[in-house]
């Protein structure tokens, strides 16, 4: 089943303090979404059973008689079933959160339901298959998706038995109707054109529940997608995702050949800020950075979020040099910007170390990382609010630093 965030229930009941019957299904608890479908699926079994009630009565001719009363039974319990599945679900969801067994008998019934009603009036491969196509459509997004699947597997098998059957004439097409409910001409016959409306009806209400459906699945997919590369607090590309960058452009500065840069960023004294003025301004520090830096990089560069109040600048296509007149122009940027909270300026500086591939020593993005981070160290050591550069020579494969700007 979908993984679903548990809001706050009251004591001794698993529903939701705010749940809301008009709110979006896919909110909603497993128990609760079943019987919305549980209900959706009602519709089948009443409105045809009423409609075959109606064509018995005004036209009894064209229909058979043995067949039209046994697939009202057939109607009949299927809708008693499920709505005493519904009555039951509607107290336990005060209990439990889930129900397999009214899945089951959710998706299966419907199937069932399907298949019969289409075989009968030999609609099978057209009405059929579209309302099982629109309900494994809506019942994917607010049900267990491997269920669905088997469903769907099984309707494929029951097709290729009614084709067979169609192309050997075991049993007659259309069953129910006694008379084709079609004139000579080829025209339906008015009541038969009505039950085509109608169903017409129904399917068009049903495809736009389907789209809703799938329209927030792919929101929902969105977010995730989103969450699962974007830092939360800053909206700065995440560690993973900037590391994944990374190893993407080292890829293609060894086809081109092409430059890759790296600057490595933290925020000087930023425990001080925390415990000064609390973590709410430390929050606020780290957005205004964030903002900073996503200002003063260049559009095709990444920036990220290393970890705590450190970031990471990726500069494609850049010489250390150039990677350095950017880290200053941020450097300065930051060191000229307060940050209001609470009604309190805080002023703020931040240290940088760069570094470039290729090099001498570094080979990949775990050595162009490690060069700019060391570079970082010493811009920390050596007094902060400056940007440092790792110089590699031929001679020492390991980095070296070189100062480039400090504070003014």
């Amino acid at each position: 089943m979908t993984r679903q965030t548990q809001t706050p229930v009251s004591a001794g009941s698993t529903v939701p303090d705010d749940f809301s019957w008009i709110s979006n299904p896919l909110d909603w608890r497993a128990i609760d979404r079943l019987i919305l479908l549980a209900s959706l699926v009602m519709i089948a079994p009443v409105m045809l059973g009423a409609t075959l009630l109606a064509a018995m009565w005004l036209t009894p001719r064209f229909i058979d008689h043995g067949v039209g009363v046994w697939l009202l039974a057939f109607y009949a319990v299927h809708a008693i079933v499920l709505g005493t599945y519904i009555a039951v679900a509607m107290r336990r969801r005060h209990e439990s959160s889930d129900w397999p067994a009214l899945e089951n008998f959710v998706v299966g019934s419907f199937v069932i339901n399907v298949l019969v009603g289409s075989f009968l009036t030999g609609t099978h491969f057209s009405q059929g298959l579209l309302l099982i196509f629109l309900g494994i459509n809506i019942t994917s997004a607010l049900a267990n998706i491997h269920k669905i699947l088997t469903a769907y597997l099984l309707v494929c098998v029951v097709m290729m038995v009614f084709a067979v059957i169609d192309f050997t004439g075991a049993v007659r097409t259309a069953p129910l109707f006694a008379v084709a409910p079609i004139t000579p001409d080829g025209a339906p016959v008015t009541g038969w054109l009505a039950v085509q409306v109608t169903l017409g009806a129904i399917l068009l209400a049903i495809s736009r529940i389907s789209m809703a459906a799938i329209s927030r699945w792919v929101e929902r997919e969105d977010l995730y997608r989103e969450m699962s590369t974007i830092d939360g607090l800053t909206r700065l590309t995440n560690r993973s995702s900037f590391i994944a960058r990374g190893q993407s452009e080292l890829s293609r500065a060894r086809r081109v050949p092409a430059h890759v840069a790296c600057v490595m960023v933290d925020l000087d004294h930023f425990k001080r800020i925390n415990d000064t003025w609390g973590h709410h301004a430390g929050d606020k520090v780290l957005v205004v950075a964030s903002s900073i830096l996503m200002e003063m990089a260049r559009q095709y560069d990444e920036v990220g979020r290393y970890g705590g109040e450190e970031f990471a600048i990726l500069l494609p296509n850049a010489t250390i040099d150039g990677a350095a007149a950017v880290a200053e122009r941020i450097r300065e940027k930051i060191a000229t910007t307060s940050v209001e909270v609470d009604g309190q300026k805080i002023s703020m500086t931040a240290s940088f170390g760069v570094a470039c591939y290729p090099a001498p020593g570094i080979d990949d993005l775990n050595d162009l990382l490690k060069a700019a981070d060391k570079a970082l160290y010493e811009a920390k050591e050596s007094g902060r609010n400056r940007v440092v550069l790792a110089r590699i020579t031929e001679d020492n494969q390991n980095p070296d630093v070189g100062m480039v700007a400090d504070a003014h």
